[in-house]
């Protein structure tokens, strides 16, 4: 459930969002999402990538362990790491980060509900 998550979660942020209109200018100048260098979806050379699916794990564990309070250091490192192309495209970062977050959250809740089924 968790890389069914972190899968969905990279198809919305480097597919959807990107065609969202914003009143941000893309870091780019040219529309292409700030960390695309290659021009694929699931880059497994990107640190982007990975540092996306340990936050996705981690989410998952942390909503399984229903430590929900926890969730908020995953804002908060992202904020203190990131804060410099947070500004040069804030509603990328933010809507990808919470779409990654609600995602991990849903999917981490229904697997607790059928874990708890059995």
């Amino acid at each position: 459930m968790a890389l069914a998550s972190h899968i969905l979660s990279t198809l919305i942020i480097r597919l959807g969002i990107p065609k969202l209109k914003s009143g941000d200018a893309p870091a780019t100048g040219d529309g292409a999402l700030p960390e695309s260098t290659k021009g694929r979806v699931f880059d497994l050379g990107s640190t982007g990538f990975w540092i996306g699916l340990c936050e996705t794990l981690l989410i998952f564990i942390l909503v399984s362990a229903q430590q929900f309070s926890a969730l908020a250091i995953i804002i908060g490192v992202k904020q203190f790491v990131r804060s410099d192309k947070i500004q040069q495209n804030p509603s990328y970062y933010l809507l990808g980060t919470l779409c990654n977050l609600t995602i991990a959250t849903l999917f981490a809740l229904t697997a607790n509900q059928l874990t708890a089924l059995y």
